[in-house]
C-alpha cells in the first residue's frame, strides 16, 4: 500500500515561475499591447480627422446654398433687366452733375435699381427706395435701403413690391438713417416717374 501512496502523491510541481514561461509568449504580449496602443492612437487620430471631414462639408454646403441662393438672385435680376415687359424708369437728381439712376420694374418678378459713380452717404445713413402711390394724397411707401459700394454702384433688388406698378406713379430715393425710415426725412435726392 506505501507504494500506491507513494506513486499517487508523485513528485510536488511548484507554480511556473517567471522563466518557465516562454520568450515567445512575452514577446507576443509586448507586441499585443503595443498594437493596443497603436490602434487607439490610429482610431483617436482618424476620429478627429473624420471630424474635420464633417466639419469642412458642412462649411463647403453652407458656402453652396448661400452661392445657390445668389445666383437664384443674380438670375432674377438679369430677368428683370432684360426681360422687353419690364417698364424701365430713370431717376434723375435736381443736381445734373449728379449721376442718374436706372431702375427696371417687371410686373411679376420685382424691381431692380441700379447706380454708377454714386457718392456714398455718411457712415451712419443709407439711400432708401420709395415707391409714391398714384392715390391722391397717397403717402410714399417705404422699400429697401442701399449703400453704394466703394467704387460708387450698387444694385438693389426689390423681390416683392408692397405696391402694385399700377398703383405707383413714380420712385424716389432720400438719404435715411442706417436701417431706413417708415416716412422719409429727407427731400428726394432722385425721382423718376413711371410712364
Amino acid at each position: 500500500m506505501q507504494t500506491v501512496r507513494g506513486e499517487a502523491q508523485g513528485p510536488k510541481r511548484s507554480a511556473p515561475s517567471r522563466n518557465d514561461i516562454p520568450i515567445w509568449l512575452w514577446v507576443t504580449l509586448v507586441a499585443l499591447f503595443g498594437l493596443a496602443i497603436y490602434s487607439a492612437r490610429t482610431a483617436e487620430k482618424l476620429r478627429k480627422d473624420i471630424q474635420a471631414v464633417n466639419e469642412r462639408a458642412a462649411v463647403i454646403l453652407q458656402q453652396r446654398h448661400e452661392l445657390e441662393a445668389q445666383l437664384k438672385l443674380a438670375k432674377r435680376e438679369a430677368t428683370i433687366l432684360t426681360d422687353p415687359a419690364s417698364v424701365k424708369i430713370t431717376l434723375a437728381s435736381q443736381d445734373p452733375a449728379i449721376p442718374q439712376l436706372e431702375a427696371k420694374w417687371h410686373s411679376q418678378l420685382g424691381i431692380v435699381l441700379t447706380g454708377q459713380k454714386i457718392a456714398a452717404p455718411s457712415a451712419n445713413r443709407v439711400l432708401q427706395l420709395w415707391l409714391i402711390p398714384n392715390a391722391p394724397g397717397g403717402k410714399p411707401v417705404p422699400s429697401l435701403t442701399v449703400r453704394p459700394d466703394a467704387d460708387g454702384k450698387f444694385v438693389l433688388l426689390v423681390s416683392n413690391p408692397s405696391e402694385l406698378i399700377a398703383a405707383t406713379k413714380a420712385l424716389a430715393i432720400t438719404e435715411e438713417p442706417e436701417g431706413g425710415s417708415p416716412q422719409p426725412t429727407t427731400a428726394p435726392r432722385w425721382i423718376g416717374g413711371i410712364s
